[in-house]
C-alpha cells in the first residue's frame, strides 16, 4: 500500500544522502546501498550488470563535480589555495603583491695598470661576467652614473707574485640578464584601465622607463605603487605581476590616473630583466670584464654576490601578508622592520632598538654571506618612507659563528667506509645549511646524532667535538646545547670543521 500522491511506500525511510561520500568508490557504494533498500528485487550487483554500469557512470560524474567544487572552495581562501594565480589575486585584495625575483648585487675590486696615465671612465652599463658552479655565466652591470678615476691616485696593490697594480676597492654591480630598449608595448585605444604585458621577464623592479606618444612626441610617464592616489590628469601607471612573473603595465581610468590617448605603437618601454638565486656567486668568480676599460688588468669580487632571490614562495607570502596588512606598510615595531626587510629581498632579518630613536637592523642576504653596499643602500631607501620620522635605521652585517663537529663513525660491514663517511659529514652540513638556521639559533647535539644515525650503513657514532671552537675549550657542552648571541647565525666550520677523523668498520674502496 502506498501513500497517495507521494509515490513512497509506508514504512520506507526517506532518501538519505551521506555528504561525506565524495569519491568514486564511496558514491558507488552509497548508491548501491540505497538501491538494496529501495529495489530489493534487484539482486545482481555484479560489475557486468547494466544497472551497476549506470550507477558507476553517475558516481564518476559526481566524483568529478565534487572534486571541482572542493577545489573552488579551497582556492577561495589564502591558507588552502594551491594555485599561484589564486594566491596572487587573494593577496591583491589586501594590497599585497608577491615579491618578484630579485637580482644579486656584488662589489667588485678593479686592478689597473700602474703605468696608465690620465683618467679612466667606467661607463654606466659596463658589463662583467661571472661563472656559477654549473658553468653557467651570469652577467653583472654597473648601473650608476659614469665613474671617472685616475689610476695614478689609487692605492698600490702588490700581488703575491710581486706585481704592482693600482686598486679600486668598490665598484657596485647588479645582476642583469638582458637590457631591453625601446620595446613596443602596445597601441592605446583611449579606453580606461588599459593593460599591456611586457615581453621579457622577470622585470627588475625600479628599472622600467615607459613613454607614451600622444601626438607631441614620446613623454615619460611615472610609475606609482598604486593609482589609488593619482588624479585623473596625472600621467601615471602601475605595474602588476601575474602568477608567471610576467609584468603588466596598467593605466588609469580617468578618475585615478589618465588613460593614454589613441595611437599606433605609441607605448614603448625600456627596462632590465634578471634575478634569482643563481646570481649569488661565490667570491672570486666575477672575473671577466665584457666592456673594454682602458688600463684594467684584473677584476674580481672579494665577497660573495648576494641578494639574489627567486619569486616569493606561496607559503611565505601567506604567512607574511596579513602581518604587513595590519601594519599598513609602516615600520614601528622591530617585527615591522624585519617583515619589510624580508619582503624587500633579505633572506634573514633581525631588528632591535638601540636607543630612543635608533634601530639596528641585521640583514643576511639570500645565499648567505654579507649584504653588499648596493643592497644596504636600496633597503635604506625603501625604509626611509616607512620609518618613524625621527628614527635612524642602522643596517648592519650579521655575525656568523662557526660550528665544529668531530667524532668517530662506526660503519656496517658491507658498506663502503668512505661513502658512508661522506654522507655523514654532508648530513651535519645540511643541519647547518643557511636556509635552515636562524639568528640566535639553538643547536642540539641530539639532532646531530639523529641525522647521522638515519644514514644507511651507519652502525653507531660518537661525537667528540660539538663546539664553536676548532680546538681546546670544552669539546662537548654538558647539556648538549649550543646557543648563539642575538645577532649571530651558526654556520658549518671551515673545510675541515665537519669531519669524522676515525672510521671503524666498513669496506675500503
Amino acid at each position: 500500500m502506498t501513500r497517495e500522491g507521494t509515490g513512497r511506500r509506508e514504512g520506507r525511510s526517506p532518501l538519505r544522502a551521506d555528504y561525506t561520500n565524495k569519491d568514486f568508490e564511496a558514491l558507488t557504494e552509497g548508491m548501491l546501498e540505497l538501491a538494496r533498500e529501495r529495489l530489493p528485487e534487484w539482486t545482481d550487483h555484479s560489475p557486468n550488470d547494466l544497472g551497476v554500469v549506470l550507477v558507476e557512470l553517475f558516481a564518476y560524474m559526481g566524483d568529478v563535480l565534487l572534486h571541482y567544487t572542493d577545489r573552488v572552495a579551497g582556492e577561495s581562501y589564502l591558507h588552502t589555495a594551491l594555485e599561484r594565480r589564486s594566491v596572487v589575486h587573494l593577496l591583491r585584495l589586501i594590497g599585497y603583491e608577491l615579491r618578484p625575483p630579485r637580482p644579486a648585487s656584488a662589489d667588485l675590486t678593479l686592478l689597473f695598470d700602474p703605468e696608465e696615465e690620465g683618467s679612466v671612465t667606467i661607463p654606466q652599463g659596463a658589463e662583467f661576467e661571472g661563472e656559477s658552479s654549473g658553468e653557467e655565466t651570469v652577467l653583472f652591470r654597473y648601473e650608476r652614473d659614469d665613474l671617472t678615476v685616475v689610476p695614478g691616485d689609487l692605492p698600490l696593490h702588490l700581488t703575491p707574485e710581486g706585481r704592482e697594480y693600482r686598486r679600486l676597492d668598490t665598484l657596485p654591480v647588479l645582476q642583469v640578464d638582458q637590457v631591453v630598449a625601446d620595446e613596443i608595448v602596445g597601441s592605446s585605444d583611449g579606453s580606461a584601465a588599459q593593460r599591456f604585458r611586457l615581453a621579457r621577464r622577470p622585470l627588475i623592479e625600479g628599472s622600467l622607463e615607459l613613454t607614451v606618444d600622444e601626438g607631441a612626441g614620446p613623454r615619460l610617464w611615472l610609475q606609482q605603487a598604486t593609482l589609488l592616489y593619482s588624479q585623473g590628469t596625472d600621467h601615471h601607471f602601475e605595474v602588476l605581476r601575474d602568477e608567471n612573473d610576467d609584468a603588466w603595465v596598467e593605466f588609469g581610468d580617468g578618475r585615478h590616473g589618465r588613460p593614454p590617448d589613441r595611437g599606433r605603437n605609441n607605448i614603448r618601454a625600456s627596462y632590465r630583466v634578471g634575478g634569482g638565486t643563481r646570481g649569488n656567486l661565490p667570491p672570486f668568480t666575477i672575473t671577466e670584464p665584457i666592456t673594454s676599460i682602458p688600463g684594467l688588468e684584473e677584476v674580481w669580487n672579494e665577497r660573495r654576490a648576494s641578494g639574489g632571490q627567486d619569486a616569493e614562495p606561496l607559503a611565505e607570502a601567506a604567512a607574511r601578508a596579513p602581518r604587513q596588512f595590519r601594519t599598513t606598510g609602516r615600520a614601528v615595531t622591530a617585527g615591522d622592520y624585519e617583515a619589510l626587510a624580508l619582503h624587500y629581498g633579505a633572506a634573514k632579518a633581525r631588528a632591535r632598538g638601540a636607543g630612543w630613536n635608533r634601530v639596528e637592523l641585521f640583514v643576511a642576504p639570500s645565499g648567505g654571506g654579507f649584504p653588499s653596499d648596493t643592497l644596504k643602500e636600496e633597503l635604506r631607501e625603501e625604509l626611509r618612507t616607512k620609518r618613524i620620522m625621527t628614527s635612524i635605521v642602522d643596517i648592519r652585517d650579521p655575525s656568523y659563528r662557526e660550528v665544529f663537529v668531530e667524532g668517530t663513525l662506526y660503519v656496517e660491514a658491507y658498506y663502503f667506509a668512505r661513502e658512508v663517511r661522506q654522507k655523514a659529514e654532508n648530513a651535519v652540513r645540511e643541519l647547518l645549511d643557511f636556509d635552515r638556521v636562524r639568528f640566535a639559533d639553538r643547536l642540539y647535539l641530539s639532532k646531530v646524532y639523529e641525522a647521522i644515525e638515519a644514514i644507511e650503513g651507519v652502525r653507531a657514532v660518537s661525537v667528540e667535538r660539538f663546539s664553536t671552537e676548532a680546538g681546546g675549550g670544552n669539546p662537548v657542552p654538558s647539556d648538549g646545547l649550543l646557543a648563539f648571541a642575538w645577532e649571530e647565525i651558526p654556520v658549518a666550520g671551515h673545510r675541515e670543521g665537519i669531519r669524522f677523523k676515525q672510521v671503524i668498520g666498513g669496506q675500503g674502496d
